[in-house]
C-alpha cells in the first residue's frame, strides 16, 4: 500500500522540509509544495479536513461547514482581521481572519483559505496556504480540479486519507 508519514522526520531526504509553522498534515504530505502558510494552529487542528469548494460549491455547503476556498486576495488592509478573496470561478468572498496572522499575505497572492463557512458569501478561516508564484496560479486549472474532484467516480481520489 502506500506510505503514510506521521511526522517531517519520515520523509524522505530528497523532499524539501515543510516551510509551514505548524507540522503538515499527514494527508498533506504528498503534495511536496513549499508554502508559505499563516494559521491558527489550535483552530486548524480541530477542525475537519474541508472540501475545497470555488465559489460554486462554497454557497451550496451548509453553514458552519468545513472548506478550503482559493482564489486571489483582492482586498487586504495592513494589519487586517478580514479580507476579500475573489475566487478560481469569480465569485467574491469577505473571509474573516480575527486570530490568523494576515502579515506575510498581500493583495493579489493566490491563497487557499480554510474555515468553516459563515454566510452565503462569508468564511470565517482558520488558516492561510499561500503558493509559490502566488501571482501566477492557474486558476483555471485549480477550479477544473475542484470541479473533477466532485465527480462520483474520481470523489475517492480527491477524499482525504483516512489514518
Amino acid at each position: 500500500g502506500q506510505q503514510q508519514w506521521k511526522s517531517r522526520e519520515q520523509l524522505p531526504p530528497t523532499w524539501p522540509a515543510a516551510t509551514s509553522t505548524a507540522e503538515p498534515l499527514a494527508a498533506m504530505v504528498a503534495m511536496d509544495v513549499d508554502t508559505a502558510s499563516a494559521v491558527d494552529v489550535q483552530a486548524l487542528a480541530a477542525l475537519t479536513v474541508g472540501s475545497r469548494a470555488n465559489f460554486g460549491l462554497f454557497q451550496q455547503a451548509a453553514t458552519g461547514a468545513s472548506v478550503r476556498l482559493a482564489g486571489r486576495i483582492t482586498e487586504l488592509q495592513a494589519g487586517a482581521q478580514s479580507c476579500t478573496i475573489t475566487t478560481t470561478d469569480g465569485g467574491v468572498v469577505q473571509v474573516a481572519a480575527a486570530d490568523v496572522p494576515t502579515s506575510g499575505l498581500a493583495a493579489g497572492t493566490f491563497v487557499e483559505a480554510v474555515g468553516t463557512k459563515a454566510g452565503e458569501a462569508a468564511l470565517a478561516a482558520v488558516g492561510f496556504y499561500a503558493f509559490p508564484g502566488g501571482g501566477d496560479a492557474d486558476v483555471e486549472l485549480w477550479d477544473e480540479s475542484v470541479k473533477l474532484a466532485q465527480l462520483p467516480q474520481l470523489r475517492d481520489l480527491f477524499a482525504p486519507a483516512q489514518l
